[in-house]
């Protein structure tokens, strides 16, 4: 069986024991208990007020570039500058999601995600946005996210054509597994491998450590944005019509090169609860001499030693929200 596939198992089977397990709790007093008559004189607005506390997204990502939509397309606009690892940008799944557990297995790196709850932005809003920046990114992205969208003409895979895909790849790459269920797409998983690492400019140290800091995902291709609009359209072509592109990535270093784009994507089906798992893999190819292993950890001891902690640790030990609450296996 696919990798992949057993990862996203686990976490249905992980879900189904904690639903099924009973935990009873005696009842008993605490700090905050004051017994009193009813009817006796106790001023009760004394007491502990209970405050309803809503899951948001921190303060330090700016809301105006975090658009959630159904589609769960990601649009990596540029933001604060300080959060970066490097020179890398932030993924933009790190705008909608928390990073829950993260497990290396192998050559493989293993983020699992939970949603940040927040309500979903109006299509249009995204799409007039984006106009600002290229007059057709708005009808390219509209068009991609109705295709994600989509249940008509989806092809399901077997579990051995996507285990057969997966032991082909030679290439650094990243793939999103995702749920498609009414009309909504989550994302699950996203995984990555060694190579992507090297393609960074990073180690797992490096990776590990930044994680802990921020709760958030470095991500190879560049924000800046004369390069945002070539950057969208080879996203939603790409991913849509399933054809190479040539993205500009760029590392920690800030060394930018072209990078060969190969995206490919699987469905399987869920009969009991009508749903869909998609599989979007993509896989980068590019010039691997531009970082070899010694520049690697020569950015270690630049990052651990030299360069100032990306974030300050009061705005993490602040943030009640804790973005990255996960566990390493």
């Amino acid at each position: 069986m696919s990798n992949f596939l057993k990862n996203q198992k686990n976490i249905k089977e992980e879900k189904t024991i904690c639903l099924s397990k009973s935990i009873k709790k005696e009842k008993r007093k605490n700090q905050y208990t004051i017994e009193f008559k009813f009817g006796s004189d106790i001023d009760v607005s004394k007491l502990k007020q209970i405050i309803q506390v809503n899951q948001q997204i921190p303060s330090y990502i700016p809301l105006d570039i975090t658009f959630r939509l159904e589609s769960d397309i990601m649009i990596p606009f540029q933001w604060n500058s300080n959060l970066q690892l490097g020179e890398l940008a932030v993924d933009p799944i790190s705008y909608n999601y928390r990073i829950v557990k993260y497990d290396k297995q192998q050559n493989n790196y293993v983020f699992y995600f939970e949603p940040i709850d927040r309500p979903f932005t109006p299509l249009q809003v995204v799409k007039n946005t984006l106009e600002k920046y290229h007059p057709s990114l708005g009808e390219k992205f509209e068009l991609f996210h109705f295709k994600l969208l989509c249940k008509e003409k989806i092809a399901v895979a077997t579990e051995k054509e996507i285990q057969e895909y997966e032991n082909s790849i030679k290439n650094s790459f990243a793939v999103y597994i995702q749920k498609k269920q009414k009309g909504r797409i989550t994302t699950l998983i996203k995984s990555i491998n060694c190579q992507y690492l090297q393609l960074m400019g990073i180690n797992e140290e490096i990776l590990q450590d930044y994680i802990n800091q921020t709760g958030l995902l470095p991500w190879c291709f560049s924000d800046e944005n004369q390069q945002f609009s070539n950057l969208i359209q080879g996203m939603f072509q790409g991913a849509c019509q399933q054809v190479n592109s040539s993205l500009q990535a760029i590392n920690f270093n800030g060394q930018k090169f072209e990078v060969i784009i190969t995206p490919k994507i699987f469905h399987t089906y869920n009969q009991e609860d009508d749903s869909y798992l998609q599989f979007m893999f993509f896989q980068q190819e590019y010039n691997q001499q531009i970082m070899t292993q010694n520049q690697i950890n020569q950015n270690m001891f630049e990052y651990f030693n030299l360069k100032t902690k990306i974030i300050n640790e009061n705005i993490i030990e602040d943030d009640k929200i804790k973005r990255c609450k996960y566990r390493q296996i």
